[in-house]
């Protein structure tokens, strides 16, 4: 569920009006006071949207390092631009349209910005609009799962600070499982959006992607099983897994009634060694249980060792 950022003067005055009351009625057993005040909130909604070159950048990172790895991303509101249509929905609508590299040294589990790389970087590259809308700060988990540590929760605390009352940012965390955490501070609209209350989704361009997902879907279908009854018998579970005979596919181990009956190796004559006949589930038949010439009951070695492919 969505949540509230910071404390408008409406919100201000509801909270003294309550804790007034709270002091009120308030009876201490041990001396201290404790006052919890929950704001509701509506369930608002967000989506995010990639450019396809943006995810394909992102998706390169998570897929192409071993180890943790940290990345900016040029975004705005969906329809700021002149190129792009207004949201028409009640959701926050918000476009990441190029991913950043930025300077950086990290380990399987750590990612820390080189300060001084990190500042020079900026200053090269000063008269680059996309500098301009960095609004997204990413990173990975490699196979970790995305939960945010202290560092991570530190992090987006003090760029929380930094944001203007029209400002957004957006901070996402991926393993290469594609499992995400994602969280967008919209100070215009007051209100956090994490995980559930957010979308993510790749801008779809040339009209054809939400059409593909609906063909793809009709093509995959998910198997379903079923069960027969437990049976009462052992007689009865037997007869039912015995197959008729000419039915099922053909199984070229499975034993028939002539070949139970014929022996699985020739006895050797005395004096003789015993030798192995590698195949000799089949007995020299094919599918329709009729003879090959050369293999087996017409060979004129009896013992004669075959591979059978």
């Amino acid at each position: 569920m969505s949540r509230l950022i910071k404390m408008t003067p409406e919100y201000i005055e509801e909270c003294r009006s309550d804790f007034e009351k709270a002091l009120q009625l308030a009876k201490l057993s041990d001396g201290k006071l404790n006052f919890t005040k929950t704001f509701s909130s509506d369930d608002r909604k967000a989506k995010v949207f990639f450019t396809p070159p943006a995810w394909a950048k992102m998706v390169i990172l998570i897929n192409e390092f071993d180890k943790e790895v940290a990345w900016h991303g040029v975004a705005h509101r969906l329809g700021e631009a002149e190129s792009e249509a207004a949201p028409t929905g009640p959701e926050c609508e918000y476009i990441i349209t190029d991913i950043l590299v930025y300077p950086q040294e990290v380990s399987a589990a750590t990612v820390e910005m080189d300060t001084e790389k990190y500042a020079t970087w900026l200053m090269e590259n000063i008269e680059d609009e996309r500098f301009n809308a960095i609004r997204m700060q990413g990173h990975s988990h490699v196979r970790m799962a995305p939960t945010p540590s202290s560092v991570d929760l530190n992090h987006q605390e003090e760029i929380l600070q930094m944001l203007g009352d029209n400002d957004f940012y957006i901070f996402m965390i991926w393993n290469k499982s594609f499992a995400s955490n994602v969280k967008v501070y919209d100070m215009k609209e007051n209100t956090l959006f994490e995980n559930g209350d957010v979308t993510v989704r790749i801008l779809d361009e040339v009209g054809d992607l939400d059409e593909f997902l609906t063909n793809a879907k009709a093509m995959v279908k998910e198997r379903s099983y079923s069960y027969n009854s437990q049976r009462t018998s052992y007689a009865s579970t037997a007869a039912a897994a015995k197959p008729a005979a000419g039915t099922g596919p053909y199984n070229p181990l499975s034993p028939t009634a002539e070949s139970q009956a014929a022996p699985i190796t020739p006895i050797p004559a005395p004096g003789e060694k015993p030798r192995t006949r590698i195949g000799a589930g089949w007995y020299g038949k094919n599918a329709s249980q009729q003879a090959i010439p050369g293999f087996g009951e017409e060979d004129d070695d009896p013992y004669a060792t075959w591979n059978v492919r």
